[in-house]
């Protein structure tokens, strides 16, 4: 019964955005619903303030242990500043392995970092890596604490982290990997 409610519940939520972007855009209301969806701080407030209403299972469950997530990244022989982020030289392969449960914000091309993943985690840090090998995520993809998002072969990975919408320089860039992918 529970699965049924938050599909009706979401089904409403829809429908009233898309009435209310109608009603909009025809001129019988003067409120636009688009500032509230397209905004990343109220997309977050509303993600939040949904997981807040549906997800009461998951606050009554407890870690037993903290397994380590990724402790491949921290094997890099070299680190360089390139672009608004830093290069880490592998001589080995390297998974990518989501630190945290969070939502692909971006995959693509970029001129200066390749072909390039950006995943924003719940904790509002934003992780960009670039020179990656291959991914197969689409943006908007939610993703669980230990997925892969991707694989990096031997050689450079463009790493950028950007917490509460500053970019981390490289003291506190190694402090977050030490915290979040300990071996």
């Amino acid at each position: 019964m529970g699965k049924k409610w938050k599909w009706i519940a979401a089904f409403f939520l829809c429908a009233g955005v898309l009435v209310s972007n109608y009603l909009f855009s025809s001129g019988k209301i003067s409120f636009d619903v688009k500032k509230i969806v397209y905004s990343s701080e109220d997309l977050t407030f509303m993600r939040n303030l949904l997981r807040e209403i549906f997800d009461k299972e998951s606050k009554d469950t407890i870690a037993v242990s903290s397994d380590p997530i990724n402790q491949e990244l921290l094997t890099f022989v070299q680190v360089k500043p390139y672009y608004k982020g830093y290069l880490l030289t592998y001589e080995e392969a390297v998974p990518l392995i989501a630190v945290d449960h969070g939502l692909v914000v971006y995959t693509g091309y970029n001129k200066d970092t390749g072909k390039t993943i950006s995943v924003y985690y719940e904790d509002n840090t934003t992780v960009t890596y670039g020179n990656v090998d291959s991914f197969s995520l689409l943006p908007y993809t939610s993703i669980e604490r230990g997925s892969i998002i991707g694989k990096k072969e031997a050689g450079d990975l463009y790493i950028q982290v950007e917490k509460d919408g500053n970019i981390l320089n490289l003291e506190e860039t190694l402090t977050w990997m030490k915290e979040h992918m300990r071996p």
